[in-house]
């Protein structure tokens, strides 16, 4: 039951984390990745129109609330850069960027589980649940063979 959990929520993630990324993103490239691995998980899951719809609903609000913090990581990363350029290393100033990235991170990550916990309980129905936990079991297998077992993809 915890590996079903574990793989429904990494294919939850994939489909919220590259429809996030590329909605957020301006280069025709990002939106283009992310609605196709939209479209090829909406084809695995054989969801309706109306699933699609809802699912992009949550995002789309979710989303509002992740702009701000999207902005501030995004903003962190240039303060560090700018702390470390030219070979420069401020420890505490590092310490200081690195923890508030910390924390907006625990906000995306909080953010994002939500969104999977909602769509796999609001929108799926107990078969596409089923084929979403194989799905993530097959992309398990392949990270592991990749990777190694230490790469492993979460579910809700």
């Amino acid at each position: 039951m915890k590996k079903r959990i574990l793989i429904m929520g990494g294919l939850v993630a994939l489909v919220v984390c590259g429809t996030v990324y590329a909605a957020t993103r301006q280069g025709g490239f990002h939106r283009l990745f992310g609605h196709r691995l939209m479209d090829h998980i909406a084809r695995r899951l054989d969801l309706t129109e109306t699933q699609q719809t809802q699912i992009k609903s949550i995002i789309e609000a979710e989303h509002q609330k992740a702009a701000p913090l999207l902005e501030q990581a995004a903003n962190n990363r240039q303060q560090l850069h700018e702390a470390t350029r030219g070979g420069k290393f401020d420890e505490v100033q590092v310490r200081t960027i690195a923890a508030q990235q910390a924390q907006t991170m625990t906000e995306l990550i909080v953010m994002r589980e939500r969104i999977k916990a909602r769509i796999y309980t609001e929108v799926l129905t107990a078969e596409q649940r089923s084929k979403a936990d194989q799905l993530i079991q097959d992309m398990q297998s392949r990270f592991a063979d990749r990777f190694g077992e230490k790469f492993t993809i979460s579910a809700p």
